[in-house]
């Protein structure tokens, strides 16, 4: 699926969305411009970047410049993630997907989740996971999982959707993580994505145990890509699925380790090769909704 509504132009080696209502209509009369002003539009979009309109905030950098304390992991990652609001990204996916077949789909609409609260719900259901898959290892393997955070990374997490990667980098903030990894269909939040993620390992990352997990986002289809079945720890915001695509995702779940964890948001996996461990009201972008913990069995 491409955002067929958006040409791109190249910014700091970075590809971004350009609206097609910010250039003129065909058969405009162009007017001659003032001695000095650059006509070139890709020069003067690179010039209104580097001038400062809509320039990356450096978030170390300001605070060296400051004199101010380094803020914990999770202020330094809601100060980053703030540069995407949630309705400025709803609003890319819905101007991205005019005129397709998709652009009537619920499957599509955008939503994400708070990131300290999030961060929180994770770290509960993460850390017995942890301990359950150190009890199937070694000795060395449980001495690290009850050890010091910076030895209990060895879990694998992945986002379905995921959007424009605020879950992926909140749950690389969880001392239970070793590897982060989100898949998106629409390129054009995976863009923003991959913006972040290079943001997040310049001025968020290492957590606080000291620890810079790795993180990554990929553009694909879920069900094309299944590298996710290999992944301790699952989390999907499907709230607006129908039960055929629910129906899809559980088939493919099926094939998960004994043990992983399956988040669903407010939609159960139709699945007899989980069960339900737990129900847990999170906070969305557009409201608290029940997140459903699935174990595999």
């Amino acid at each position: 699926m491409s955002c067929s509504r958006h040409l791109t132009t190249h910014c700091f080696n970075r590809t971004h969305p350009i609206p097609l209502s910010f250039l003129p209509a065909r058969g405009t009369p162009r007017r001659s411009a003032p001695s000095g002003v650059m006509t070139d539009p890709t020069a003067r979009l690179r010039a209104l970047v580097e001038n400062g309109v809509a320039k990356r905030f450096d978030l170390r950098a300001w605070s060296a410049q400051s004199g101010c304390a380094r803020a914990r992991a999770i202020e330094r990652l809601e100060t980053l993630l703030e540069q995407a609001r949630p309705d400025v990204i709803k609003l890319i996916v819905m101007e991205s997907l005019q005129g397709t077949p998709e652009s009537d789909l619920d499957v599509m609409v955008y939503g994400e989740c708070a990131p300290r609260a999030f961060l929180e719900f994770i770290n509960a259901h993460a850390r017995t996971l942890a301990l359950e898959r150190a009890e199937e290892g070694d000795d060395t393997r449980r001495r690290a999982a009850s050890g010091t955070a910076s030895t209990r990374a060895t879990l694998t997490y992945y986002d379905l959707g995921s959007g424009a990667g605020k879950s992926v980098l909140t749950a690389a903030l969880s001392p239970y993580f070793a590897r982060c990894r989100g898949i998106e269909l629409l390129p054009c939040v995976h863009a923003i994505a991959e913006i972040l993620v290079e943001d997040f390992s310049r001025d968020v990352a290492p957590r606080d145990d000291g620890v810079s997990p790795s993180v990554s986002v990929s553009l694909g289809d879920i069900f094309v890509d299944l590298s996710w079945i290999d992944a301790d720890f699952v989390f999907c915001n499907c709230v607006t699925w129908d039960e055929a695509t629910m129906a899809r995702l559980a088939s493919h779940a099926a094939e998960m380790r004994r043990g992983s964890l399956f988040v669903t948001a407010l939609c159960p996996l139709p699945s007899d090769a989980f069960e339900v461990v737990a129900e847990d009201e999170i906070d969305f972008s557009w409201g608290r909704v029940d997140a459903i913990v699935h174990r595999k069995t």
